[in-house]
This record gives C-alpha cells, structure tokens and sequence, in this order.
C-alpha cells in the first residue's frame, strides 16, 4: 500500500475559494470585437484549472473567486464581503487600472483588515497576498502599497516581469504564459497552506463598505 505523501501535513484545502481575484475593469469599447477583459478571463479560467488539479477543492465552489458584475446594491455587496471573509489568498492584479480603481482599494483594505485581526489572535505566519504582474509597469508606476511586496517573481522567468501576463498573451507566447500561471498557482497554494488565514465575520467590513458609499465611487 503507497504511503500518503500529504500524511502528517496540512490539507491544500485549507478553505473555499482559494484566492480572491482583484482587478481594474476594462471599459468597453463600441469600436472593439473583443469583450472587455477577455484575455484577463482567459487567465482566471486557466489559473482555475491548475488550482483544482493542484489541490482538492470542490468544484462547486470557484477556486479563485472573479467578480464580473457592476455593484447593484445590498446583495451584491453582501457577497462580495462573505468572499472576502473567507477567502484564502488576496490576488491583486497589477495594472494602472487596478491602481486607480476606488473598489480594488477597498478590496485590498478589507483583506488587510482580516490580517490584521489574525495578528490580532496570535495566529499570524505571513503575508497571504499574492500579487500577479499584468502590465508591463516600471518599479516607479506601482504605488504603496502594492510596491511593498514581491511581484516580479524572479523565479519565473525574463519574461514575465518584462511584458506581464497580458504581454506573454499578446505577444503569443502561450507555452510561457502558461507555464507562469501554473506557478502562480503553486504559489498561491503555498501561501494558503502556510497562512491559514482565519475567516472572519463580514460585518467587520461595514464601515469600509459605508465610507465607499458615501463617495461617488465607481464602477468596480
């Protein structure tokens, strides 16, 4: 009988969903055939299929969640708290849209606010943020705090934190790109696994939600 090589170590189903994608909405263009975000689609759809066969996640629940609707009122918000209460892994998407987006900041506040409760407790390993490289950026163009953790992963190649992923997919270098997100998804495993970040109660998130309300805000 084979050993379980996972026998005396954590589960990879730490919880569900794995990772929470935050990204800068694309406009949609009248001119254009091609849907608003649809490369950056591609990208969650294969970052999805590597998660589930990296771990044992049911597939009834997203492994990395990508919210694609504009906010629409309470309901809306309500699932996008309970998301970020009980995801595992913040994956913001690096691009000067993300940077400017009033809900990418919210999205970023209220992870970080999740962190800090499980500072809080005593439980706290590391840093459960796994940041993706989207537009090729110079070191100058990626504000705080974005700027203050790792992001060009120089363990994945030249080419990555030349171009970023849009670039690998432009430029067609699929055999690249994919190779880049199978290891951001073994990475988003590892930071799952070790951080075990807690889930918290949404209601912890109101007032970010409120403070938001109270601006004009945007379309996410």
């Amino acid at each position: 009988m084979l050993e379980d090589p996972r026998r005396g170590e954590p589960r990879s189903s730490v919880q569900q969903p794995y990772g929470f994608l935050s990204y800068g909405r694309t406009p949609h263009v009248p001119e254009s055939d091609r849907p608003p975000d649809d490369r950056l689609i591609r990208f969650h759809s294969k970052l999805t299929d590597d998660l589930m066969e990296l771990t044992d996640l049911d597939a009834k629940i997203p492994a990395v969640y990508l919210d694609r609707r504009i906010p629409l009122g309470s309901a809306w918000e309500d699932e996008l708290k309970r998301r970020l209460a009980r995801c595992q892994v913040l994956v913001p998407v690096l691009s000067r849209r993300l940077f400017t987006s009033e809900w990418c900041a919210l999205e970023w506040e209220c992870f970080q606010r999740r962190q800090q409760l499980h500072r809080e407790r005593g439980t706290f390993t590391r840093n459960a943020i796994v940041p993706v490289l989207w537009n090729p950026l110079r070191p100058d163009e990626i504000p705080r705090p974005y700027s203050d953790l790792q992001y060009t992963h120089q363990d994945f190649g030249d080419d990555y934190p030349t171009v970023g992923l849009l670039g690998l997919q432009t430029h067609g270098r699929h055999k690249t790109f994919n190779k880049v997100v199978y290891q951001l998804a073994q990475k988003i495993v590892e930071v799952a696994v070790s951080a075990r970040l807690e889930p918290c109660d949404p209601s912890v998130f109101d007032d970010l939600f409120d403070s938001l309300n109270g601006s004009a805000g945007e379309e996410h």
